[in-house]
């Protein structure tokens, strides 16, 4: 009997029928298990946007830290020499050349609000009167520093923000107020940001908790507050106004549905966002639902459940890569697990997910370094001076050995610095870093804390004669002529040794003795030193 399809007959609606039925369970298992997949790609995604926003909030974060550490330093110099007179504070800004690589401008006003100093145009004091801006009231009400809100600046015409700090006189109130200011469109600032960019079209951004926005793809933007905006802020990032921390899905404010991250700062009220256009987000997941359901209608007819089954295999690779991130950010596995060698989707999204974990990871060590580094003479600064001083007492006091610490000056650096211009200067600083890395031990710390004053931390010594001889030997290594582009310097230095045994006394102890003795020193005409041991006041020269 020859086989027929009529449409009246009853082979055929069944036929029919169950075709649509195995079709139709084959297209609803393949597409909740997709569904399943989706979601599960959007957790590992978006975990994995959050966790990088976060650390590019820590690294602003670390930023503004920083800038906020360097401006109490020229309040607490300041404080220690006594504050000069106002017509002076404009050579004591230019006394400190590494300000302007670290900010866009520093001012200095006296208690009325008039600029007394400004370091990138000296002409422009004494013209303004900034008494009523919110930073200067918040400051002086404060008493303490502050981050101030985005403005654009009158002097410049740049969008900045100022980190102020108070300077007080004798009976407690505020003489000067400096303020360092950051240039929101410099990429010092936010060029990290740039390089973190989600997909094609993805982006970062950066707003006060306010709603006025810092850094934004559309410059058109900046300084704008987001309620105030037309078309109003979108849902998400209102909840992040109020408090959300973490991603969403939602829409764009151009309405382009996307993963929307947020993460806050700890050292402002500032709030980081990340837009991840999903239809670029979730690519790999979009091109298998294609497949997946063409796959289905395929063997609808005589392979339903084998195709379910099959899908459910081939979405392993998801559920054990969103695993590996799981694992990762609980600390009990390590990126390498992303480094497979699968040629598919998966892998190519493991090995994304290694490249960028790889990224994250070089750029938190780049900033680690800097943060422990002085940038121009490349030795350590008063932070990892600070970390090393700690565990060198703890380990002195374990092993009941002697700590030393000399405390070196530059002899006449301001002259070297008014006659050859601070160029000259910093070559000089370079130089005597690195004679001076060279002349101790290889288990010494060298830093330099700020300006032309230098410090020598000598780790374990078994006598206490040992920071003599190396004192004396550093003296030796500066009296050979300085030569830069040319010319010949002679510099000298002068050293303050202080010595504890066994962990004994503090670091502010130590410093505090080998400042005394540095000055002794200085006091004996320069290009020698002078040594205090913390139980015995004599000095030993």
């Amino acid at each position: 009997m020859p086989l027929t399809f009529h449409p009246r007959t009853l082979k055929f609606r069944i036929t029919v029928t169950v075709a649509v039925l195995v079709l139709a369970a084959a297209s609803l298992v393949a597409f909740v298990a997709l569904a399943a997949a989706g979601r599960e790609m959007r957790a590992v995604v978006g975990a994995q946007q959050f966790a990088l926003l976060s650390s590019a909030a820590a690294h602003i974060d670390a930023d503004l830290s920083t800038s906020r550490a360097l401006v109490g330093h020229l309040r607490e110099e300041l404080a220690a020499a006594g504050p000069p007179a106002a017509v002076q504070m404009q050579g004591f800004l230019e006394s400190h050349p590494g300000l302007r690589d670290a900010f866009f401008n520093v001012l200095v006003y006296n208690s009325d609000g008039k600029v007394v100093a400004n370091l990138n145009d000296r002409r422009a004091v004494q013209t303004q009167d900034f008494s009523t801006r919110p930073y200067f009231i918040d400051t002086a009400r404060f008493r303490e520093g502050v981050i101030s809100a985005p403005f654009k600046s009158t002097l410049s015409g740049r969008q900045v923000v100022l980190v102020t700090e108070p300077l007080f006189d004798a009976q407690g109130k505020m003489q000067y107020m400096i303020g360092a200011a950051i240039d929101l469109q410099r990429p010092r600032f936010f060029g990290q940001l740039e390089s973190l960019k989600f997909g094609r079209s993805g982006y970062l951004f950066m707003m006060t908790g306010d709603g006025t926005i810092l850094h934004h793809p559309d410059r058109d933007r900046l300084l704008r507050n987001v309620r105030s905006e037309a078309g109003a802020a979108v849902p998400a990032t209102l909840a992040a106004l109020s408090g959300f921390e973490g991603w969403t899905e939602g829409q764009s404010k151009r309405g382009v549905p996307a993963l929307l991250t947020y993460k806050r700062l700890q050292q402002t009220d500032w709030i980081m966002g990340a837009v991840y256009p999903l239809d670029e987000a979730l690519t790999p997941m979009i091109a298998m639902q294609r497949k997946a359901l063409l796959g289905a209608a395929a063997v609808a007819l005589v392979a339903g459940l084998l195709g379910w089954l099959a899908i459910l295999y081939l979405l392993r690779p998801l559920g054990a890569l969103r695993n590996h991130v799981a694992r990762i950010a609980h600390g009990s596995d390590d990126i390498e697990v992303f480094n497979v060698d699968r040629p598919d989707e998966f892998g190519e999204l493991s090995r994304a997910f290694y490249r960028l974990s790889q990224q994250r990871q070089d750029a938190e060590r780049d900033i680690a370094a800097q943060a422990r580094t002085d940038p121009l003479t490349g030795i350590a600064n008063r932070r990892m001076f600070e970390e090393v001083f700690a565990l060198s007492l703890a380990r002195a006091a374990r092993l009941h050995h002697w700590v030393g610490l000399a405390y070196l000056d530059i002899d006449r650096f301001k002259l070297i610095n008014d006659s050859y211009g601070h160029a000259a200067g910093d070559a000089v600083l370079v130089e005597f870093a690195t004679r001076l890395r060279d002349a101790v031990r290889a288990t010494d710390t060298v830093a330099r804390l700020a300006g032309d004053e230098f410090v020598v931390l000598f780790d374990c010594m078994d006598h206490a004669a040992a920071p003599q001889a190396l004192a004396a030997k550093i003296l030796a290594c500066m009296r050979a002529p300085f030569v830069l582009e040319g010319r010949t310097l002679a510099v000298t230095a002068s050293i303050g040794v202080a010595l504890a045994k066994g962990g004994a006394g503090s670091m502010d102890a130590l410093l505090g003795a080998a400042d005394q003795a540095l000055y002794e020193a200085k006091g004996k005409g320069r290009d020698t030193w002078s040594l205090r041991q913390l139980a015995a006041p004599a000095v030993i020269s």
